[in-house]
């Protein structure tokens, strides 16, 4: 966990140092800026991998200065790459394995990456300078042009405390419930997940921005399909489990992190109990939790991570694992299942197709209303139809769209509650190859007879546990509507309490 930001001018070091100072909590171990008559750039560090090296923050040679937040975890095997092309390393880094991949590669280097970041590289041969976010959108980076510069940082907050960009009115916002790549100012907006924006510091423009990453299809041998995911969450665990400091485990006895547990010894295992009654402490801390939060969530996961970053902080520990990513990779949510029962009666009994299509006419149409947190469906169809085409059933195109659309609202409250207290999130369930063998599989492999997440449960069973399969799927929540006596799935009440401390923080 890291910061960065960054301005195309020179002699903007004091800018940058405040931007740097506004982030200070998720990056509390070093700063460093660099600058030139063309750029200022700065970072701060979370030191993880490597505590001893220094001139990381940031990476700086006669060709390419690196800020870097987040990990590649596949480091060590891209820099025995680099050494057969005779590149010499003089720390134990990741920061400088990407530097010099990209000095390397360029953009061809995005293929080679099996990790969660946000970076920005100023490439002095060609005067350009790229930000970049992993595939599923971990880490943050905003940016925002004004006066003729281009300003960016890991946080909006920073941003928006220094540059002061006016509010607008956003409707997918309203749809949603959380911002996508847009945001609640003009001009101020996210670089998208899987992506990487190029800006030429000649011409002061950006030149593109562009995806690097599509899911690829590829088959699976579904005979050996759970021996192979066992082995490619087996890796991911051993990848992000590698780290000079110590980890620990959210730890909800549910399906996803009681797997993770079976692959490693984890000796710290952090638990939120949902059923205690945190009305008290919940008002205590939510001012500063929405400043935290940049722009707030829809859902009532932020306090209970809060709480959980809290304590791993008091046990001196700087990196967390967590289960984000599993139920939309494997189809872990009830309400994909009306559409799922629908699915398999067509699928089943052909000649009934007409009776069915009386009852449920549009799988599109169907997902739409059950995802939309407001009366702007087309909203949701508009971004939700050409994902329902790249897919012959409707359980992977619905899980794909959580993947794009919803989860990120997860991560950003994974990242900036866990950044809060100086913490890294690292997420296995999100590794590159897990990713892209979920979204190949059958449908009936991820629910079967009413059964979510059917492969996860059958690893579980295999490895002899039981009980966190007799559990009924819930996320986690507080009891925010019964304090106040709402329907258990409204979250209107709750947001607008959110946007309304958030007006007046920001």
């Amino acid at each position: 966990m890291c910061s960065i930001a960054g301005v195309t001018q020179g002699n903007s070091k004091k800018l940058v140092n405040s931007m740097l100072g506004l982030m200070k909590h998720r990056a509390p171990d070093d700063k460093g800026i660099y600058e030139d008559k063309n750029i200022t750039l700065g970072m701060g560090r979370l030191k993880i991998i490597d505590l001893v090296s220094e001139n990381l923050c940031p990476y700086i040679n006669k060709d390419i200065v690196l800020s870097f937040n987040g990990e590649i975890y596949n480091f060590k095997d891209i820099k025995s790459e680099l050494k057969s092309f005779r590149y010499k390393f003089k720390t134990n880094s990741d920061t400088e394995v990407l530097a010099l991949a990209w000095h390397k590669w360029g953009i061809k280097t995005f293929s080679k990456l099996n990790g969660m970041f946000a970076f920005a590289i100023y490439d002095k041969r060609i005067n350009k300078l790229y930000l970049a976010r992993d595939i599923a959108g971990e880490k943050p980076l905003y940016y925002l042009e004004k006066n003729n510069n281009f300003y960016f940082a890991s946080e909006a907050k920073s941003l928006i405390k220094e540059l002061n960009p006016k509010k607008k009115k956003l409707q997918e916002y309203e749809v949603f419930q959380h911002c996508l790549n847009e945001t609640l100012f003009k001009g101020l907006n996210q670089v998208p997940a899987a992506s990487f924006l190029e800006y030429d510091l000649i011409k002061k423009k950006i030149i593109k921005i562009e995806e690097y990453w599509q899911l690829r299809r590829r088959k699976i041998k579904l005979k050996s399909c759970e021996e192979e995911l066992n082995f490619l969450l087996k890796k991911s665990i051993k990848l992000r489990t590698n780290c000079d400091v110590n980890y620990a485990l959210y730890f909800s006895k549910g399906v996803d992190s009681s797997l993770i547990s079976t692959f490693h010894n984890f000796k710290n295992k952090i638990y939120f109990n949902d059923q205690l009654n945190w009305k008290k402490d919940f008002f205590k801390n939510i001012k500063e939790i929405v400043y935290h939060l940049d722009f707030p969530v829809g859902s009532l996961s932020s306090y209970p991570l809060w709480k959980l970053a809290e304590k791993t902080k008091k046990k001196n520990i700087k990196v967390v694992i967590s289960g984000e990513g599993a139920d939309e990779i494997f189809g872990g949510y009830v309400r994909y299942m009306p559409i799922y029962v629908t699915w398999q009666l067509k699928q089943n009994f052909k000649s009934y197709l007409t009776l069915f299509d009386k009852f449920y006419q549009n799988y599109l149409d169907g997902f739409s209303n059950i995802t939309a947190r407001n009366d702007r469906v087309d909203i949701i169809k508009d971004k939700m139809k050409p994902i329902f085409e790249m897919f012959e059933d409707p359980i992977n195109a619905m899980g794909y769209f959580d993947f794009k659309y919803i989860m990120p609202s997860l991560l950003q409250m994974g990242d900036r509650m866990s950044a809060a207290f100086g913490l890294e999130n690292r997420c296995p369930f999100l590794d590159k190859d897990v990713i892209e063998f979920g979204f190949n599989l059958p449908p009936e492999i991820k629910i079967k007879n009413f059964n979510q997440k059917n492969i996860l449960k059958n690893i579980l069973k295999k490895k002899g546990l039981s009980k966190p399969l007799l559990k009924e799927k819930k996320g986690l929540t507080i009891l925010y509507n019964k304090w106040f006596n709402q329907n258990d799935w409204n979250r209107s009440n709750y947001f607008d309490y959110l946007n309304l401390n958030w007006k007046n923080i920001f």
